[in-house]
């Protein structure tokens, strides 16, 4: 199968592409396959042990179509799918976005136009040089390809305290990612929009909540039958206390396909004690996996272990790379012989994810709400916060399409809603499911076209305190839905007047006291960078850090942003500086 892909337009750097190529084999990759056309080159890569599966490669009288990661196509998968897809595209010069399923990256070239996209909403990276001559898939070759490149101080920021940068910036100046909703239009050399620009438009409201569960269902039902057909015995998927793991477990059994289930966690843990339960109603075994322990017989990550984690992890992984290794062989498990693993990111377009009341609000509110869960005094700089704060909620607007609209814009509740796909997952879900895809059949099927469209515009009443995604898990199927579960009631059930009021309570914190509610968190919670950790990553590169001057790294809000600041350091001085 394929895992990364590359490509180079005329006029290009050579030396570059040839830097890009080396970039990708020391990640791990041999070059699979190779395509000329008039206008550039593209070169496949896949890993040593996938490198004989010829599902990702299809070349016809149409013309060629290679990708990175799942994909369906009215129903049909792989090299049909791509078949089908070259036959429409070369007869009618477009394809149907409603019919495209999976996560991936797609090259699409005919004879009348050349393409690079993933799926419509963004969830796994392309990454372009600041040329417009080469796009890849590594972010790590885009940087080789540039050279050395400088840090883009305020990406670096934002990924480091938010586990992604939250625009089309990334880390290094000059190389960006593809807008969702976009291809590289590779004859013309730009971005060119796939969906019109009324396509995430309030739709009309369902009858009732009935038959809105019935429709989202039978979407679902779709999916999971295609899955089923695609890979017959062979998914796995987490399962925990949640709303999402039971869902994509529910819809798996529904659609025929039982999965083998894993549950990340100690013995000891809520989520593993549920997931026993969960897993044996079902008739199905569960793999408890605690990587805590797994981490704890290996040895702390030295300078190499480091270097080998960034590599694997192209780079900036939302965790960061102090990984002794429990991290990466885990991934490894998840897709090893061909499974495809499945993940419920995305699923709380089902729920009221910014836990706001019913109302309008401005981006920079929403920044406010959500993105501020940090000590202010981590930047060094006096207009780093203003900056910060300025910089997320114009490329909320962008977002939305908004991009000439003023910051105290009202945003209607639809649009609120919207940013949760459009601009939380595409940013932040992309980064892991990026690094998913570069290592087999990774997907999150839950948030795709089909369900952003059915659940944008729903009544607030009805995504609260979970109501709508239990009725969903209890319609596939009722015995999960009579497990516990994390929230203090079965699914079946639905939230009770606890969880309700629990819930009420949260959406209406005051916007403005919400930064201090997460200070006083911080504070009971004794949060913050573990010493250890940072004596140790600062001993194996002494100095001055390149974030050192931009934010206060000991003020971080947790280990886990320590080691995003960590993976930038040891990405500027190993491997693209």
């Amino acid at each position: 199968m394929v895992n990364v892909i590359s490509v180079m337009l005329n006029g290009a750097d050579r030396d570059g592409a040839a830097r890009a190529a080396v970039s990708v084999r020391r990640q791990g990759f041999l070059q699979a396959s190779a395509l000329d056309w008039e206008d550039g080159e593209l070169a496949a890569f896949a890993h040593p042990s996938g490198q004989d599966e010829k599902n990702s490669e299809v070349r016809t009288s149409a013309g060629v179509a290679c990708c990175v990661g799942p994909i369906w196509y009215r129903g049909k998968f792989g090299r049909a799918a791509l078949t089908l897809m070259l036959e429409e595209s070369d007869a009618n010069g477009s394809f149907d976005e409603a019919q495209l399923r999976g996560n991936y990256t797609l090259f699409l070239r005919t004879r009348t136009q050349c393409l690079l996209l993933n799926d419509a909403l963004g969830f796994v990276r392309i990454y372009a040089s600041a040329d417009g001559r080469f796009y890849s898939t590594s972010w790590l070759a885009a940087c080789a390809y540039a050279g050395s490149v400088e840090l883009d101080e305020a990406a670096a920021v934002e990924y480091v305290l938010l586990g992604a940068s939250h625009s089309c910036a990334t880390v290094a100046r000059g190389i960006t990612t593809l807008p969702g909703a976009c291809a590289f239009d590779l004859i013309r050399g730009r971005p060119a929009p796939r969906l019109p620009r009324n396509a995430w438009s309030e739709p009309s409201r369902p009858p009732s909540f009935d038959e809105t569960v019935d429709r989202i269902c039978a979407h679902l039902k779709v999916i999971n039958q295609e899955v089923a057909t695609a890979f017959p015995g062979r998914t796995r998927a987490a399962l925990s206390g949640g709303f999402d793991s039971r869902l994509i477990l529910a819809g798996l059994l529904d659609g025929g396909n039982r999965p083998e289930l894993f549950v990340y966690g100690p013995a000891s843990s809520a989520d593993v004690s549920i997931a026993k339960q969960v897993a044996a109603s079902a008739g199905l075994p569960l793999a408890p996996i605690d990587k805590g322990a797994m981490n704890r017989r290996l040895p702390e990550p030295s300078l190499e272990r480091l270097v080998d984690s960034a590599l694997f992890f192209d780079g900036l992984p939302a965790d960061g790379i102090y990984d002794p290794g429990a991290d990466q062989q885990t991934r490894l498990d998840q897709t090893a012989r061909g499974y495809l693993a499945l993940n419920g990111g995305g699923g709380e377009v089902f729920r009221n994810y910014f836990h706001l009341p019913d109302r309008t609000f401005r981006a920079m509110d929403i920044v406010q709400a959500f993105y501020r869960g940090f000590d202010p005094k981590v930047f060094r700089r006096a207009r780093s916060l203003r900056d910060y704060r300025e910089r997320l909620a114009a490329s909320m607007l962008r977002s939305l399409g908004l991009d000439d609209a003023s910051p105290q814009r009202a945003l209607s509740r639809a649009q609120v809603e919207l940013l949760y796909p459009l601009f939380r997952c595409h940013h932040w879900m992309s980064v892991n499911n990026s690094v998913g895809v570069r290592h087999g059949y990774y997907a999150t099927p839950l948030a795709d076209l089909t369900t952003v469209r059915l659940t944008c515009g729903l009544p607030l009443a009805w995504k609260n305190a979970g109501r709508l995604e239990s009725r969903l898990i209890a319609i596939l199927h009722p015995d999960l839905a009579s497990q516990p579960s994390s929230y203090g009631f079965r699914f079946i059930d639905g939230p009770g007047w606890r969880a309700r009021a629990s819930d009420w309570s949260t959406r209406m914190r005051p916007i403005g006291l919400r930064p201090c509610i997460n200070a006083v968190h911080r504070r009971v919670g004794k949060a913050g960078v573990s010493a250890t950790m940072a004596r140790r990553c600062r001993s194996l590169l002494p100095g001055e850090w390149r974030l050192d001057p931009v934010i206060d790294l000991a003020r971080l809000p947790d280990s886990g942003a320590f080691a995003r600041a960590l993976a930038i350091e040891v990405v500027w001085r190993e491997l693209v500086a």
